[in-house]
């Protein structure tokens, strides 16, 4: 058996977790930073943070301990900043796809053992299609979710439902 499924973490280069960490939630930070700095001024905004399934489910056997702690950061971060920001009426949300086919993905799409993983886990048997986070999208920036703060939605086919 591979050493990076018994040791995942133990393997993994530090370089590679500080890379996930940089991308994934401090370069969220840093967005979430700079527009809030002007809608807290302004009193008003709408924040939405990529998040993932993986901010709620672990994901084990391979080198993404960093990703997924980083995902499990931005879904963190949102709350706090929903929380800390709401008295200036500005809500921030996170977004939590699962795996969606798109060009970030076309190398694993391909992969047949990866492909019949994501469709195992997944209850509707499939990778998420292109337009298919637009409507959450598109909610989370109109007025109808001015009530709707802190939270992360999965669009996820069920995966977090089981």
């Amino acid at each position: 058996m591979n050493s990076e499924l018994l040791n995942p973490v133990i393997e993994q280069p530090v370089e590679e977790w500080d890379n996930d960490i940089a991308i994934d939630l401090t370069g969220v930070f840093y967005c979430c930073k700079a527009v809030g700095e002007y809608m807290v001024k302004q009193k008003y905004g709408k924040i939405i943070n990529m998040g993932s399934i993986h901010s709620r489910v672990a994901l084990t056997g391979g080198m993404i301990t960093g990703y997924v702690a980083a995902k499990g950061g931005v879904y963190n971060l949102t709350k706090t900043l929903a929380a800390e920001w709401a008295q200036y009426n500005i809500t921030v949300n996170a977004i939590g796809p699962a795996y969606f086919e798109s060009e970030l993905t076309a190398d694993v799409v391909g992969d047949e053992q990866f492909d019949m993983l994501i469709k195992a886990f997944c209850p509707m048997g499939r990778w998420g299609k292109e337009g298919e986070l637009d409507g959450i999208a598109i909610y989370l920036a109109s007025d109808a979710s001015s009530f709707c703060t802190g939270q992360l939605i999965n669009i996820d086919g069920g995966w977090t439902a089981i």
